[in-house]
């Protein structure tokens, strides 16, 4: 769906409501697995977005995360080597997107799977998730929503270090939202 149809729907959608993304309560962190036995993980701590959409048409999740904002827990080598163009190249394109598919209600509220688009390194792919099952009643306020996958390093050009590093990436992403200004 485009922008403008996005736009237009939440327009007319009587029930429709916005809610932003809690940065200082929200996270994204990624897993590399190695061949060696090391575990790699980074953290990114500038991430935006929102949740529009209502109950009966469904949700759209947008999350923006800032890859500058990585901090690599593990060997020092692992964190230059994230940053660096043969794998995130973070400065050359730091904007790392999310955008989903229609969220039924009911996956929403039990958890199930997410399907949508990607984008790192200013590649955009299309990429399928897990929503966790909430352990609340209000996903996203009073507890966390929960997305999980793998993503394949390939799929976004990141195909150095194939000795050192294995092909798939674990995504995880921790969501809180709070009522835009406007509800």
């Amino acid at each position: 769906m485009s922008l403008m149809a996005l736009a237009l729907a939440l327009a007319l959608a009587p029930n429709a409501q916005v809610q932003v993304l809690d940065g200082a309560r929200s996270s994204a962190q990624f897993e590399v697995h190695l061949r060696l036995p090391f575990r790699g993980v980074g953290q990114f701590s500038r991430m935006s977005g929102e949740l529009s959409g209502d109950a009966g048409t469904g949700w759209q999740v947008a999350v923006h995360i800032d890859g500058r904002s990585l901090h690599f827990d593990g060997p020092g080598w692992m964190g230059t080597i994230t940053r660096s163009h043969a794998f995130l190249d973070v400065d050359s394109f730091p904007r790392i997107e999310l955008h989903t598919g229609t969220i039924p209600d009911a996956v929403l509220h039990h958890g199930g799977q997410v399907r949508g688009e990607l984008t790192l390194r200013g590649r955009t792919r299309p990429a399928t998730f897990a929503l966790l099952a909430p352990t609340c009643a209000l996903p996203g306020k009073d507890c966390d929503l929960e997305v999980q996958g793998t993503v394949s390093r390939r799929d976004f050009g990141m195909t150095a270090y194939r000795m050192t590093l294995r092909d798939g990436v674990d995504v995880r992403v921790h969501l809180r939202w709070r009522v835009a200004a406007n509800q």
